[in-house]
């Protein structure tokens, strides 16, 4: 953000004063900012966001630990995201194995994004106390078994009870992977960043299905 200058009018307080100056400020480009000296003393005034810059510009400012951070949430999120969906583009023959219908096979899908906030929440915690890395490592240690537990899963209730597992640890992985990506890259590059581990969920999907069209997946 870049200082205009100008000062502005202290951030309200209230709900509905709250609420009024924020759909106010909706309509303006330049944003509310408060900012406290050394002395203790507050001030608002009005910011604008700095000029767009080129991607290719702000990727360049990634040093190689960067890049291995970045890379390393990517991968991870990756992961992730391609065995929930290599469920979800399954489902037909799922039902046909376990001999039950397309409904009772989506309840597992049901069951693992209903977990996934639990599992944020865990691995969060354990984020901000452990560090990033040794979550990180456990998890998907486990989502790894997890996998290899729902290959072997002979009956309806096995593979329920092992999808709701990996809805568990499938919520506490985006955010430990985003945080290691975006604590250690640049600020101006972190918005970009953060996209781009994002848009693996779109990246796994599109492997899986020409892998699907192919004949790849039986």
């Amino acid at each position: 953000m870049e200082s205009t200058g100008r000062e502005a009018e202290p951030i309200a307080t209230g709900i509905w004063p709250t609420a009024k100056q924020s759909i106010l400020d909706l309509f303006k480009w330049e944003q509310r900012v408060e900012i406290r000296n050394e002395y203790g003393e507050v001030r608002t005034e009005w910011q604008r966001p700095k000029p767009l810059k080129n991607p290719i510009s702000l990727m360049m400012q990634l040093t190689g630990q960067n890049w291995l951070f970045f890379l390393c949430g990517f991968a991870a999120w990756t992961a992730d995201a391609f065995d929930f969906h290599a469920l979800s583009i399954q489902t037909v023959k799922f039902s046909a194995y376990y001999k039950t219908s397309n409904t009772n096979i989506t309840t597992a899908i049901t069951l693992t994004l209903l977990l996934r906030s639990v599992g944020a929440a865990i691995f969060g915690l354990l984020g901000d106390k452990y560090g990033r890395k040794w979550p990180m490592v456990v998890n998907m240690i486990v989502l790894g078994l997890l996998q290899i537990c729902t290959i072997y899963a002979a009956t309806f209730q096995q593979f329920l009870a092992v999808r709701s597992l990996f809805g568990l640890f499938m919520g506490g992985v985006y955010g430990n992977a985003i945080a290691m990506a975006l604590e250690n890259a640049p600020v101006d590059v972190s918005s970009l960043i953060r996209s781009h581990i994002r848009i693996q969920c779109d990246y796994s999907t599109e492997v899986l299905n020409n892998a699907s069209h192919k004949g790849l997946l039986r």
